[in-house]
């Protein structure tokens, strides 16, 4: 076994978003982290297996973006039905371009997660039944529960930017591989906003507390978010055991 690889690979992945749903991700190598010093015992892969790790990751945490933007924060764009009625079957009919069919999207989720993950996403991600689902013409329809009265997407708020995304890959077996993640706060959201709170209010500070607040509000945006995900090897293929956000 080679003893120049190291427990930890550091990767930056840089996301340039082309449309909503849509997004190109540039990988970035950069040398590896000397941390085998300051975790005795961790498992040192193989040239092998850590350039099959840095691979798979890359492709993951790309789809992992891809998913959770297309089932929880922007959604895909559908046509209005006439007069701005209700769709009769409960789903409106996804015009995207990036996703034509429930094929094309159940690709993307179960080439990227367990089987059981994949079928929470699929299925009821949200809490609310499917996101979306093949129409009676085959065509991908978005669940009408999804759609608020101006008909736009229901999108979970989130303060944070996959764009830079710092992705640290920490091995534990051949096929097990903890992958941390760090997204830095978007600038004027307010980072320590609670994901999926997007109704939530907030009493108005007197003038005295304004000034403190707004201190801490500033400092609190700037704070990045990390979350760990678990990559799994299994009959041949690497694939995540849940959606991190």
């Amino acid at each position: 076994m080679s003893r120049k690889n190291t427990a930890a690979t550091i990767i930056t992945i840089v996301i340039a978003a082309l449309a909503i749903a849509t997004t190109l991700f540039l990988l970035y190598q950069m040398s590896q982290t000397e941390v085998q010093e300051n975790t005795p015992g961790s498992f040192i892969p193989s040239d092998e297996v850590n350039d099959e790790m840095n691979e798979n990751a890359t492709r993951l945490v790309k789809n992992n973006c891809e998913v959770f933007r297309v089932f929880l924060q922007y959604g895909l764009t559908h046509e209005a039905e006439p007069y701005n009625n209700k769709p009769d079957d409960g789903y409106y009919t996804v015009s995207a371009d990036t996703y034509k069919d429930m094929a094309s999207l159940k690709k993307l989720v179960e080439e990227t997660f367990v089987e059981k993950e994949a079928e929470r996403i699929l299925t009821d991600v949200g809490g609310n039944g499917a996101v979306y689902a093949e129409q009676e013409d085959g065509t991908l329809g978005i669940s009408e529960k999804c759609i608020d009265e101006k008909g736009n997407f229901k999108g979970m708020e989130y303060g944070y930017s996959w764009t830079n995304a710092t992705v640290t890959l920490l091995p534990v077996s051949n096929t097990e591989c903890d992958i941390t993640i760090e997204l830095a706060a978007e600038d004027g959201t307010g980072g320590s906003a609670a994901v999926g709170s997007p109704n939530s209010t907030q009493s108005s500070p007197t003038s005295a507390d304004s000034s403190a607040d707004s201190s801490a509000q500033s400092a609190a945006s700037a704070a990045p978010k990390t979350f760990t995900v678990t990559m799994i090897k299994a009959n041949g293929t690497w694939l995540l055991e849940k959606l991190a956000y």
